[in-house]
């Protein structure tokens, strides 16, 4: 698919295009004169879409299909959705889909290979990659393309830092690949502009546990090095869970953020229980997120979107429903 800017811009309606200019969070920043919607990250509810089979191929989990998971998502009250797989989808079908629901795209994830043609073992950058992943993304109205983590992690270090693995060891490979990665991201975010796309990442624990020698971590370095086109897609359960005050990022990295994560926090040193539902931490002692100082800060911010993650009951509307009511009852989606 080859659109060219004055087909992108009759193509997408003034709306939309306008969204595809260069920019994170767009006119709402620092502007606090609407709330912000709730949108649902798909893979909360992968097996309610796709389905499940045990190891022996027997089906677990029938699936009901991405049409049919939309319709239920905005019988619920949500208004957006961010995808994670397109279920072998092209753009026009997505796009009917979507509209036919009265749903909007906010966002989608992806690692950096795959979206943005950068491997970060070579430290090769392809933009053609960028530019056929921002095509389709465009093609059923989506324009923000978040790396979900995959590709961002310096060598030697583990996923599971900030969970009970061992930290790595601050060294000279992981500042060199931590100061290459951000520069990466400025060209690539400059590129994705020239495309009508934005790009920037999602976090999990290990952003904020990673160590560079000078005491700054990942996270830190990363949005003080990057340009304020590199978007930030604040986890902001990964984030409570590191023992990072999740509203105060949009303070010290304002201006950045069109989209977050409302996630539970679910760890915790004695965490036996955990239904992934907002507002219901891991029991007994998963700190909670701090939803009441959270959602003013965010919003104050500029976000547009709290994109409701649940990480348990993929195969039902259990944990989503509940989630959706509860950011609702904060005067979301008004």
């Amino acid at each position: 698919m080859n659109v060219s800017r004055r087909e992108l811009f009759a193509f997408l309606g003034a709306g939309t295009a306008a969204a595809a200019l260069p920019g994170c969070c767009l006119s709402r920043c620092g502007m606090q004169h609407a709330h912000a919607k709730i949108a649902l990250q798909l893979y909360s509810i992968k097996d309610y879409i796709g389905g499940k089979r045990g190891e022996d191929g027997m089906v677990l989990v029938p699936g009901v299909g991405l049409e049919r998971a939309l319709e239920d998502i905005a019988a619920i009250g949500y208004r957006g959705v961010e995808f994670a797989d397109y279920y072998g989808f092209e753009a026009k079908q997505l796009r009917k889909m979507l509209a036919d629901a009265g749903l909007k795209a906010c966002g989608t994830h992806d690692g950096t290979r795959r979206a943005y043609g950068l491997d970060t073992t070579t430290w090769t950058y392809d933009p053609d990659v960028l530019r056929r992943t921002c095509e389709f993304n465009l093609g059923y109205g989506n324009n923000l393309i978040i790396c979900s983590g995959y590709g961002n992690l310096p060598p030697g270090c583990s996923t599971s830092m900030g969970l009970g693995d061992a930290p790595c060891v601050p060294s000279r490979a992981v500042d060199d690949f931590v100061k290459k990665l951000a520069e990466r991201y400025n060209t690539i975010a400059e590129d994705a502009a020239r495309f009508g796309c934005r790009i920037g990442i999602h976090n999990h624990t290990w952003e904020h546990a990673v160590i560079l020698q000078d005491g700054r971590s990942f996270w830190d370095y990363f949005f003080s090095n990057t340009r304020e086109n590199v978007c930030m897609e604040q986890d902001v359960g990964w984030s409570t869970c590191a023992g990072v005050d999740p509203a105060a990022q949009y303070e010290k990295y304002p201006h950045r953020s069109p989209t977050l994560h409302a996630k539970e926090n679910g760890m915790g040193k004695n965490v036996r229980e955990f239904d992934a539902v907002l507002g219901k931490p891991g029991r007994p002692d998963a700190v909670p997120v701090d939803w009441d100082a959270l959602v003013p800060a965010a919003e104050k911010d500029g976000v547009q979107w709290f994109v409701v993650e649940c990480e348990r009951h993929f195969e039902d509307l259990s944990a989503v429903l509940p989630s959706h009511d509860f950011l609702k009852a904060k005067g979301l989606n008004s």
